[in-house]
Parts: C-alpha cells; sequence; structure tokens
C-alpha cells in the first residue's frame, strides 16, 4: 500500500479541500485523512516492529479504517477480519496468522482502538513482512483457510491498472460497498484516493438490504458501482431503477447472459471483471455490450493470461465425437494462468501449495511466474477468451462429462428462477451412494414453481444425463461473507434434506 499510499499524499497536498470520504457520519477532506493516516502511521510505528501482522477488525468503513489503509502501514501488513464469520473460523484465522495486534473501530466513526492478542511461546507473533501490504485468507473448494500475503508492488501495480481500465479519473466516486475480508474492497477504498477521486461509505446492511443500496446510490449518485453477480440479482430483483449515469462493475462469480441483459439497461457501462485473490483484487476486465457475448476481456496493464493444456487436467481423453468438435471450432481449452506484476507473494507457511500454485512456464513473453488459477478457459480463434468454470467442477459421472454452468444456465432461463446453483456431490461407497449433481433454484419475487415443473423445463434443454440428482427451491442461497455463493454449505445442505423428485 506504499505506493498507493504516496499518490494520496500527493492528492492531498496539490488538492487538502477535495472531498476524500463521503459516510453517513460526515465528510472528510484529503487534508484531514491525510493527518489522519499520517498519526496512525506514527503510531504504529511506536507500537509494533517493521514486518508487524496487525489485524483490522471491523464490520463499518470509517475514516480511521481508510486512515489505516491509506498511511500504507509503514511497511507493516494488514489483515481485515470479517466479524461475520463464525467465531471458530475466526479463531483458526488468528491461529494461522499470528498477528501482532488488532485495531478495532471504536464506533465514534473516526477512531480505532488498539487491542493486544495473547500468543503462545510456541507462537509468537508473526513479523518479518517489511514488503507485504495485506495478507487475505481464502478458501476456496476445500473449506482449508489459506492466508494470501500481497506486497506493496503487486497493489500498486494493481491499482494503477484499475485506473486505466475499466477506468477511474480525477474528480470521480466509487461506491465502498464490500466486506473489507474480500479483496475487490481495497479497489473500493484505494483506488479513488489513488487518482483524486472520492470514496462513498455505503453502510454494512446494505450488502444484504437493496432498498437500502438504491437509497444510497440515488442520494450520493458514485460513478463506479461494483459488487458481485449475486448481489447483482439481489438488486434487480428488488426492481432498482438504476442510475444510468454510473458504471457497473460485476465479478467474483460467473456473469451470466440473463443477468447481463438486465444490468444493461441500469447503467452507462457493465463491466465483466475476472480475477482471483492470488492475482491481486482483478486480473481482466470486459466492457460488456452483447449479453450474448460475454469473455474474460483484456488482461489489465501490466498482466497476462494464457492457457495450459486441458489434457493435462483430464482424467481420461474426450470422446472422438468431443474431439472432432474441438477441431473443427478451432478454440483450445486448457487452465487460466495469470502473470505479472499483480501476483501475491503466494501462501503464508504454505510452501509446498505455495509452489504447487505459482509455476514458472515458459510462455511466449518468456520464462514466466505464473498462478495456476484452476480454472478452465477457452480460446476462440478470433483471441476471445471464455470462462468455462472450475476445473473441480468438470465433472464425469456414470462416464459424462458433465457442464456445471451449463446446467445452471438452463435452469436459470425460466421465468419463475432468479438464480441456480448446482454443486458436485461425491459419491460414498461405504454408504452405497453414488456421485451425482445436486441443484438449488431461487425463485424470482412474486413467482411460483415446482423442482417438478423446473425439471420438465430443463429437459427439453440440457441432456438427461445432466439431470440433478437432488434438486431444491429455496428462498435464498447460502453466502459467505464476500457475497459469494457458499458452495460448500449449499451441497452440506443438500445432503442433508430429502431433495430428490
Amino acid at each position: 500500500m506504499i505506493l498507493a499510499a504516496n499518490e494520496f499524499l500527493r492528492h492531498a497536498d496539490r488538492s487538502p479541500d477535495a472531498v476524500a470520504l463521503l459516510s453517513s457520519q460526515r465528510t472528510w477532506t484529503y487534508r484531514e485523512l491525510a493527518e489522519s493516516a499520517l498519526h496512525l502511521a506514527e503510531r504504529l510505528t511506536r507500537l509494533t516492529p517493521p514486518g508487524s501482522l496487525i489485524v483490522l477488525d471491523a464490520s463499518e468503513l470509517s475514516a480511521g479504517v481508510l486512515a489505516l489503509l491509506a498511511a500504507g502501514l509503514s511497511r507493516r501488513a494488514l489483515l481485515p477480519l470479517d466479524q461475520s464469520y463464525p467465531q471458530a473460523r475466526c479463531a483458526a484465522v488468528l491461529g494461522d496468522a499470528r498477528p501482532v495486534l488488532a485495531l478495532r473501530d471504536n464506533g465514534s466513526g473516526g477512531g480505532l482502538t488498539v487491542d493486544a492478542l495473547p500468543h503462545t511461546s510456541q507462537a509468537p507473533p508473526r513479523t518479518g513482512l517489511e514488503d507485504v501490504a495485506y495478507v487475505l485468507y481464502t478458501s476456496g473448494s476445500t473449506g482449508d483457510p489459506k492466508g494470501v500475503a500481497v506486497s506493496h508492488e503487486a497493489l500498486g501495480a494493481r491499482l494503477g491498472g484499475l485506473a486505466q481500465a475499466p477506468g477511474l479519473g480525477a474528480g470521480e466516486s466509487m461506491l465502498a460497498l464490500t466486506a473489507l475480508s474480500f479483496d475487490i474492497s481495497l479497489a473500493e477504498l484505494l483506488l479513488p484516493l489513488q487518482v483524486g477521486g472520492t470514496v462513498v461509505a455505503a453502510p454494512a446492511k446494505a450488502r444484504m438490504d437493496p432498498d437500502l443500496f438504491a437509497e444510497v446510490v440515488g442520494r450520493h449518485r458514485p460513478d463506479v458501482l461494483q459488487a458481485t453477480p449475486s448481489f447483482w440479482r439481489l438488486v434487480v430483483a428488488a426492481r432498482w431503477k438504476g442510475l444510468t449515469s454510473s458504471r457497473i462493475w460485476c465479478g467474483g462469480e460467473a456473469l451470466t447472459a440473463p443477468l447481463a441483459q438486465r444490468l444493461l439497461p441500469l447503467a452507462a457501462e457493465v463491466w465483466n471483471l475476472y480475477g482471483p485473490t492470488e492475482a491481486t483484487i482483478w486480473a481482466s476486465a470486459q466492457r460488456v455490450i452483447d449479453p450474448g457475448d460475454i469473455g474474460l476481456g483484456q488482461p489489465l496493464p501490466g498482466t497476462g493470461l494464457h492457457l495450459t493444456p486441458l489434457k493435462a487436467h483430464e482424467p481420461a481423453e474426450p470422446d472422438a465425437e468431443t474431439a472432432a468438435e474441438e477441431r473443427a471450432d478451432g478454440s483450445i481449452e486448457g487452465e487460466i494462468l495469470i502473470h505479472g506484476a499483480g501476483l501475491a507473494e503466494g501462501y503464508l507457511d504454505r510452501e509446498e501449495l505455495t509452489a504447487d500454485r505459482f509455476v514458472r512456464f515458459d510462455l511466449p513473453e518468456g520464462n514466466r511466474r505464473c498462478y495456476r488459477t484452476g480454472d478452465l478457459g477457452r480460446l476462440h480463434r478470433d483471441g476471445r477468451l471464455e470462462f468455462l468454470g472450475r476445473l473441480d467442477q468438470q465433472v464425469k459421472i456414470r462416464g459424462h462429462r458433465i457442464e456445471l454452468g451449463d446446467i445452471e444456465a438452463a435452469f436459470e432461463s425460466h421465468p419463475a428462477a432468479r438464480e441456480a446453483v448446482a454443486v458436485l456431490l461425491p459419491g460414498d461407497e461405504a454408504a452405497g451412494r453414488a456421485a451425482e449433481v445436486g441443484l438449488a433454484v431461487v425463485l424470482a419475487p412474486g413467482r411460483h414453481t415446482t423442482a417438478r415443473e423446473l425439471r420438465k423445463w430443463a429437459a427439453e434443454r440440457i441432456p438427461r444425463a445432466w439431470t440433478p440428482g437432488r434438486m431444491t427451491v429455496m428462498d435464498r442461497l447460502p453466502r459467505t461473507p464476500a457475497g459469494k455463493t457458499d458452495r460448500l454449505a449449499l451441497r452440506e445442505r443438500l445432503f442433508a434434506a430429502d431433495a430428490r423428485p
């Protein structure tokens, strides 16, 4: 964050009275926020050695939180902690991370309190992270939290790239809506300060309340609104009228054609963004013009995307018919690799995992350190890169290769459906249970249908072998604090429920 902090301080020096932060409590100028940031940096220097890991425990964005980020942490690393996570997960994260101290929002809208954290002699507080800007814990599909360490250099490079594409300019504003434990929040908080813009702070409740979201957006009219597809579905279902002067950034999950179709009339621009935590916020962006053509777009400046051969990841070769189709259209499928200045350093204390996921490859640009995303992509003849889902969601059941994304799209096309999520339910030989696909469908407000009717609809659109073995209609999907679908929780729910037809 040091590079971002330098840009912020330059803007504070040139335009001290410009608005840096708009919140429900008050308005903060660049001068006021810079003074708070420098004071906090001095305080941290007195309290902790360089390279210390510091917990940020706050549910709401405040001037103190923003000052902490803008201060660049004086060679300290930040660990955002989400208070909505279960206590056991928070304990597991803190035990693995071993932070030196915690900074907590004191509720005044501007200050942070300092709390010491207990440690054992076997696990001393973590230091030695002078080059690390922040650490974020991610579980992926395993449910096992692992800390992703992102350097000051990677963060600075990514913010510089985002300022160019999708783009944010001096004097523009961006809504800060996302929980601090989700890395896209850093774009909302730091990108406006880097370019001389304004952060518009939304209350935490707005993440689940589309009416409150609409009220905040209508009052402040931010230039950029960023959220996950799950959140945008919630907003669209609540009949949000849109803000046609704004630009929507959508990422964190796959953007579907039906959702894109509904978002396009609501804003001046709609952008599909792609990138895992290990690639620092986002790695590529595409402006969506045609809902039927949603790809990953172009890599952000300083970033590259490539594919590895698909057959290296498949347990069996595709059948001859599939292979012929792939040769005929000229496309190539494989795991998406990301390289460039935005890559994370790796995982805390996970040398083996780091070595497995961050690998050097010989690419057209030369030998590069790449992150193996675990995402499946298709490169078309015309250069378009299409996201096909997770490699661990490319499943084979009874000899059939099943695309979970295609199953979801078929059910989402039903007029009564708002969202559909398919998951693989592994088999258990001891229990006599075969592997199968589970599906949850959320209905649009005021719409009614049954699982049987939805199956009949999908039977005309997907192969019989793809039909979900377990299916349920739900009021809402389980979510992570980042707003994504909690697929682990959904899998457990489908296992526990009698969700068969």
